[in-house]
């Protein structure tokens, strides 16, 4: 761990999805041999790295207070 790095510990959330986005997932997960959580947790990582290289700025802003 370098010196701008913080040691951190995971955070849960709770997630409402569709019926049919959630059957899909458990199924994805399934065909994986994986738990469903750990799937959502690593497609989760990806999408936010993509988002990252895409859109660098977004990651600097500042939040909006009271959202």
């Amino acid at each position: 761990m370098n010196k701008t790095e913080k040691a951190t510990m995971p955070r849960k959330i709770q997630v409402t999805l569709p019926d049919r986005v959630a059957d899909d997932l458990e199924k994805w997960a399934e065909y994986e041999g994986r738990p469903l959580a750990n799937l959502c947790n690593y497609l989760l990582e990806a999408s936010v790295k993509a988002e990252k290289e895409k859109n660098p700025e977004w990651d600097r802003r500042q939040p909006e207070q009271g959202k």
